[in-house]
């Protein structure tokens, strides 16, 4: 059942920004402001747990040792790596709550935030269809990173890292370059297995989110 669930999962993020769309946005409202608070906490919070989970997985794998180990070996069925692995894969459909209260803030929604968000979860079940790719700390433990800061900002968006904004856009940029820098590095390195649904489908995603996300950065901090 979960299979299809993932593999149609732009489809269900669609029918759900369709639904939302429909509901009367409410910025000043006490309840709806409680409700992305604790959100982006708790989505701060998850973050920091699934970086904490990959990077025991990867340790107890051995994977830190050299570079091939990082992008190459296999995590064994680790149970860190592979629970958090599945843990990240659902968070992806808890992150249609920043959609979700992003229209109820009456804010609209970017073509970043509806590609983003509807591709997420079906990429991510690319590289665990098979098994899990053994690259996956670089992209699992960077976005979960990133979260940490970009969830916190989220939740107290007059806080102290407003000052900071700019940064969190700038490291989810250098984090897609590097991804893509790792697919391609892994395809040219000799015996290096990867799971191939992941790799291919990662080259387009993270060359669109790069798109938007440079696009993005130009429009709000350097045009202005």
């Amino acid at each position: 059942m979960s299979h299809y669930l993932h593999l149609s999962s732009p489809l269900l993020y669609a029918g759900f920004v369709h639904i939302i769309s429909k509901m009367e946005p409410c910025p000043n409202n006490f309840f709806m402001k409680l409700g992305r608070y604790n959100h982006n906490m708790f989505m701060t919070y998850l973050s920091i747990i699934m970086f904490i989970m990959i990077t025991i997985g990867n340790y107890q794998t051995n994977k830190f040792a050299n570079i091939n180990n990082l992008l190459c070996k296999s995590y064994e069925n680790n149970y860190f790596a592979n629970n958090g692995a599945s843990l990240f894969l659902w968070s992806k459909y808890l992150e249609y709550g920043d959609t979700f209260y992003l229209h109820l803030s009456n804010k609209p929604i970017s073509m970043l935030q509806y590609t983003h968000h509807m591709s997420t979860a079906f990429l991510m079940y690319m590289n665990f269809y098979d098994y899990l790719s053994p690259h996956m700390f670089v992209f699992m433990g960077s976005n979960c990173f990133v979260h940490i800061w970009m969830y916190w900002y989220f939740a107290e968006p007059r806080g102290w890292l407003y000052k900071y904004r700019s940064y969190i856009t700038s490291i989810q940029i250098f984090q897609h370059i590097i991804c893509l820098c790792t697919i391609l590095i892994t395809y040219n390195m000799p015996n290096c297995q990867q799971n191939i649904h992941g790799n291919f489908f990662g080259l387009l995603a993270y060359s669109m989110y790069l798109f938007y996300f440079v696009t993005f950065y130009a429009e709000k901090y350097i045009s202005k």
